[in-house]
């Protein structure tokens, strides 16, 4: 079976780091989104965080980006071209 991926980073404030990723992971989870990977890298104003995450239908992965941009505080969501490989999820 072939599951199709989408790595992706977005930008959140500091001070809504664990919230901000508590509200986009359960997003995927009601979505039937996998978690592939995920990697924090903090600077002074602001975390991004990198998550891979993995379906079966990639129309899944569509509907979870169309409702990643309705989440109050996430700034400069970028899909990426290649996997998130750091920190594995398994």
């Amino acid at each position: 079976m072939n599951d199709s991926h989408l790595p992706l980073s977005f930008s959140v404030p500091k001070t809504a780091t664990l919230d901000t990723l508590e509200a986009v992971l359960a997003i995927a989870r009601r979505g039937g989104l996998q978690l592939a990977a995920l990697e924090l890298d903090s600077c002074a104003s602001k975390d991004t965080i990198f998550l891979n995450l993995r379906a079966a239908d990639p129309d899944l992965l569509d509907l979870f980006m169309a409702r990643l941009h309705n989440v109050i505080g996430i700034a400069d969501i970028c899909p990426m071209q290649q996997k998130v490989s750091r920190m594995h999820v398994a």
